[in-house]
């Protein structure tokens, strides 16, 4: 829209505080989490954000303390770091650089500050971190251990793997079971699986407990309890990793759940992603794979109060047997036969006499590491919208797409077999559907309103069928429980439009229903770690939730995966199997997109410290196995720009989009590299793009008609110029008319729709609203027709679709790149690139003709950010923005803009920055009015 005539008003609130500064720490943090149980590194980095009701107010200097204990603390004694007065703004990555941290020890901190004026605040409240085991030998001798030896678990997994490869169809997420019920996979085995065990030890303590830390990892999944009670709300605990590579351990503080006198420790493991029952397409179940038996190490420390230290860990005096979870995969589903529970078997003055002793197992080969990112909890819990009996069985709808699980009353005869299958078709029984036969079987044991829940599988439904339940079901017997890692929502966007804030809805709705320790494709089919989703997802993720210590977990997923020439596979984990099958450095790509997507949301630089000579390795490796022969300077690529209206292969090959986004990878190494100061690395990296920006051009570029395609032939593609557009590969003298057949083909040709799958699509939707092209993406977004969320929404979508097409998975979130549109642009609260970690916010609004009002607020690192704005009468347009306190703001104007003044009628100063104009804010609330003729 263009602004004939504007003047803006803006007013400056300033509220003093009582007292001493008029800032103040609040919201502390360690390693991005609050009060964190298990640090594993020796320097951890603190971060706060600041608070004042004062415009314009900044940190000049700060002070941090760390104590031993609760006593020093308050007495403002340091005693194991105390960083003295640092004139300084930083606010976050502070790195630690006391004293050794002790493994398995409480610490306290908090934060002084001074602002713009010099004077010191009040201390903060006081924020802690205990630490985890740093080294082997922290663990005190504890080891791993399980039911069967290895010779025996190994002889038998094998055998019955032989027998179902004999009885395999192509299904996804199984090849073998897929059209069985829960009872027919676990029969099918005269022999079956063990069931999930049950782990237990009970000891004594002599003495009054002071302190009392327990370190757990028991894979694939495990659940603890102490004294019948069960430790935290983890599910699905630990997070899933290359077992060969990293095992992670959870942290919990358990003080209050230990006494003086008799103790039992109890602990049910599930099969989790370690040793899952699926004959499954990506050949997890293969030796290559990460096959084990369910296996546990554990440590539990415990301080009296006398001072003195004792350490129960898991040894071979441990008993074991089966429990009531008969069978259980995370893609299979679950079998729980609650006639087999065993009462009190976590309690003291049980007789396990007839249990099993365990035995040692071997180590499934990764270093153990402590699970410091959000743990998956059951996050939601809600009524279904609709039960309904249909013969003899129930339906019920959950209302919305979503990942989890319900949780079902029962009143049942003993022995009542439940069957409770999932789905996101309205028939949950419908196979063709992604998962399959998603499941839950469940056997009753005869008592009042017992409970029906998953515990090692969650599933991606809408839609939920009941077989075998004798009585009647209500709405109040059936609880719709959402599961995810539990991450915290840190952006919001809303507008006069209903198809924008749908086409939000879905996206952040898909999103959350694919993180699960890892950002998977979808949480019915595969449930893995796709790198193309990673890249084109998690930066509109970001914008919307707190991703940051989930994010530094996936990267050392992604390079765990890893081999020695440098390649990395598609998905992470990832077995060995997939190497061969697959090379994308287009979606392998997420080794750099990622850490580079950390960097300019919460200004994180020790990704690229720890990953740098990784990601150079990534890099040659492109160059040495994925070049195209007789063209040197372009790639290849197994997968390249998936889900496109084209297909996820078409005719125009996948080197041009592999190549495009190398170039922008390389772009992106350069700059890290000057963040890093290697100024030889920054050249080399810079030279190498323009070395595939060149072969791109003899390649990939018609110069007759001036635009950009694929080495084979095929049609016009959007989605490749809009790359190259994008990506900053076009030269000077070629844009505009790049970009004037783009936008010919876009508006006549397709009738105002944009064609892209993955890649190409987020592309166009960041290229062309940073173009001032918004009213042409607003008509795009909000189009009722095919290709195009509109089109989705009209045909009842309640979360992305994996293709354009109605087909396939609805449950995905890699097309969610439009939010970003949403929020930049829309709304207009922008990342700056050349200021990281939004210490410097972009706010730039586009005042769409038929949007009346727009808004938007992101919880950034350094606190909150917002803007909103809303049409008056008279073409005036109020604008509410609010510049969290420390950082500046960036209000971008439109070029025909005559004159700012503020609430006093005094002229603000305008300047130009690569030909816009703009305005600073401080720090602070601020009101402005457009007027526009």
């Amino acid at each position: 829209m263009i602004l004939r005539k504007v003047f803006l008003l803006a007013s400056f609130v300033s509220i003093g505080w009582v007292g001493l500064a008029q800032i103040g720490a609040v919201g502390l943090r360690c390693e991005y989490l609050k009060d964190p149980l298990g640090i594993d590194m020796p320097d951890p980095r603190f971060y706060w954000k600041l608070k004042s009701d004062e415009t314009g107010q900044f940190q000049t200097g700060y002070r941090i303390i760390v104590s031993s204990s609760k006593e020093n603390i308050e007495k403002n004694l340091g005693d194991m770091f105390d960083s003295g007065k640092k004139n300084s703004p930083q606010s976050i990555h502070i790195v630690y650089k006391g004293k050794s941290l002790k493994a398995a020890s409480d610490y306290f901190w908090k934060v002084m500050v001074w602002d713009k004026k010099r004077v010191a605040s009040a201390w903060s409240e006081t924020a802690t971190f205990s630490t985890g085991l740093f080294y082997p030998q922290d663990w005190s001798g504890a080891q791993w251990i399980a039911w069967r030896t290895q010779e025996k678990w190994e002889t038998d997994w094998w055998k019955r793997k032989v027998a179902e490869l004999q009885c395999t169809e192509w299904y996804l997420p199984s090849y073998f079971g897929a059209r069985m019920s829960m009872w027919e996979r676990y029969h099918f085995h005269d022999n079956p699986y063990d069931p999930a065990p049950l782990y237990r030890k009970g000891f004594k303590a002599n003495k009054e407990i002071k302190n009392a830390r327990a370190f757990i990892s028991g894979i694939g999944y495990n659940e603890l309890f102490i004294n019948g009670q069960r430790i935290g709300d983890h599910q699905l605990d630990p997070g899933w990793t290359n077992y060969k590579k990293t095992i992670l351990y959870t942290a919990y503080n358990v003080t209050g759940n230990l006494q003086k006198g008799e103790n039992t420790i109890g602990v049910m493991l599930g099969r989790g992603n370690y040793g899952m029952l699926a004959v499954d397409h990506w050949g997890f179940y293969k030796k290559e794979g990460y096959i084990g038996q369910p296996k546990l190490m554990c440590l539990f420390k415990i301080t009296y109060t006398d001072g003195t230290e004792e350490n129960i860990v898991s040894d071979l005096t441990w008993k074991i047997t089966g429990g009531p979870i008969l069978y259980d995969c995370p893609h299979m589903g679950e079998l729980y036969d609650a006639t087999k529970e065993i009462p009190g078997w976590n309690k003291n003055g049980f007789n396990d006499s007839s249990w099993d002793k365990v035995v040692s197992a071997p180590s499934p080969g990764g270093a153990l590491k402590a699970q410091l990112c959000e743990p998956i909890r059951i996050v939601k819990r809600s009524a279904v919208i609709k039960v309904e009996k249909r013969n003899r069985e129930y339906w019920a709808d959950a209302g919305a797409n979503l990942a989890g699980w319900i949780r079902l009353k029962v009143n049942a005869p003993k022995g009542t077999r439940i069957g409770i299958y999932y789905g996101e078709n309205e028939d949950p029984r419908d196979h063709g559907q992604p998962g399959g036969y998603q499941q839950m079987a469940y056997v009753a044991k005869g008592v009042k309103d017992e409970i029906a829940e998953c515990h090692f599988s969650y599933k991606g439904y809408r839609y939920i069928n009941i077989l075998g339940y004798p009585g009647v079901l209500t709405k109040n017997d059936i609880e719709v429980c959402q599961v995810n890692s539990d991450v915290a929502q840190v952006g919001r966007f809303s507008s006069s439009d209903t198809t924008l804030n749908a086409i939000h809805r879905i996206c952040t709705k898909s999103l959350i229903s694919n993180l699960h320790s890892i950002p998977t494709d979808c949480p019915h089919r595969e449930k893995n770690g796709w790198m193309g989703d990673a890249v084109t997802g998690m930066e509109f993720g970001m914008a919307n939730y707190d991703l940051a210590a989930l994010m530094t977990k996936y990267t050392r997923d992604i390079f765990d995966t890893q081999d020695a020439e440098g390649r990395i596979p598609t998905f992470t984990p990832a077995p060995a199997t997939i190497y061969p099958k697959v090379a994308s450095p287009l979606w392998a790509s997420a080794c750099v997109h990622i850490p580079w997507y950390m960097y300019n949301y919460y200004g994180d630089t020790r990704l690229f410290e720890q990953y740098w000579d990784k990601m150079k390795l990534f890099s040659q490796a492109v160059w040495k196995l994925n070049g195209v022969k007789d063209k040197s300077g372009i790639f290849t690529d197994g997968l390249a720009d998936w889900c496109s209206p084209f297909g996820n292969m078409s005719d125009e090959g996948s080197e041009v989009y592999s190549t495009m986004n190398f170039y922008l990878v390389l772009k992106r190494l350069s700059q890290m590299a000057v963040v890093l100061n290697k100024k030889e690395d920054a050249a080399e990296f810079s030279k190498q793009a323009e070395q595939v920006r060149e072969a791109i051009y003899t390649y990939c570029f018609d110069k007759v008609n001036v635009r950009f395609v694929g080495i084979t032939p095929s049609d016009y593609r959007q989605g490749i110029n809009a790359m190259a557009l994008q990506n900053e590969i076009v030269k000077p003298e070629h844009k505009d008319k790049v970009m004037e057949q783009l936008l010919q083909d876009i508006q006549v040709n397709r009738d105002f729709h944009f064609y892209g799958g993955i890649f190409t699509g987020y592309a166009l939707w960041e290229m062309l609203p940073k173009n001032n092209l918004s009213e042409l993406t607003y008509k795009v977004a909000i189009n009722p027709t095919y290709p195009g969320y509109g089109f989705m929404l009209k045909n009842g979508a309640t979360s992305l679709w994996e293709f354009w097409q109605d087909k396939y998975s609805h449950i995905h979130h890699f097309l969610g790149f439009v939010d970003n549109f949403l929020i930049r642009y829309v709304a207009g609260i922008n990342v700056n690139y050349k200021v990281p970690g939004y210490a410097e916010i972009i706010f730039s609004p586009n005042f769409i003709a038929k949007i009346n009002h727009a808004e938007a607020e992101y919880e950034s690192i350094h606190g909150m950010a917002s803007i909103a704005w809303k049409r008056e009468p008279e073409g005036q347009i109020q604008l509410k923005i609010s510049v969290p306190c420390n950082g500046s703001g960036k209000l971008m104007l439109p070029e025909n803009i005559k004159s700012i003044q503020n609430s006093d009628g005094k002229e603000l100063q305008i300047k130009k920055d690569e030909s816009q104009k703009y305005v600073m804010l401080p720090s602070g609330k601020h009101q402005v009015k457009a007027y526009v003729n």
